[in-house]
């Protein structure tokens, strides 16, 4: 017999990173959220494909298969203030991302609240994802 225990359970926290983040010159508990970039067949898959981040917080966008990925954020469908940020901080697009274990980081230090919709692009039909700094009203 198995025991399942639900409702008492929490997301676990964002990773910190302590290597990455000495490598960039950033404090050791900086939070990193991971999304891993993949799929199967022709089907792009993004896990997860929506994150809340806390106003500092960086995204780590990983290839977890062999085949080309473009991540691209939608700024024409975004708050102004958030797409200015991403065009001022150079952050509106990744180069592609061709080998298993490639990753893009994007940093919302300094970001405005809000949505930053995004796009994976490169195999197969792309597959829409979402970022969200700070709460989630």
């Amino acid at each position: 017999m198995s025991l399942l225990f639900t409702g008492c359970l929490r997301d676990p926290p964002p990773p910190t990173d302590p290597e990455l983040a000495e490598e960039l010159g950033l404090p050791s508990g900086t939070v990193f959220h991971r999304i891993h970039l993949g799929g199967t067949g022709a089907r792009t898959r993004v896990l997860p494909g929506a994150v809340t981040l806390e106003p500092g917080a960086w995204v780590q966008f990983i290839v977890e298969d062999h085949r080309v990925h473009v991540v691209r954020f939608l700024l024409e469908e975004m708050d102004p203030a958030a797409a200015e940020f991403l065009r001022r901080s150079e952050q509106t697009a990744s180069p592609p991302l061709t080998q298993r274990g490639s990753r893009q980081l994007f940093s919302f230090e300094d970001a405005p609240n809000g949505s930053y919709p995004f796009v994976v692009e490169g195999y197969g039909d792309p597959v829409r994802g979402l970022l969200r700094v700070g709460s989630e009203e």
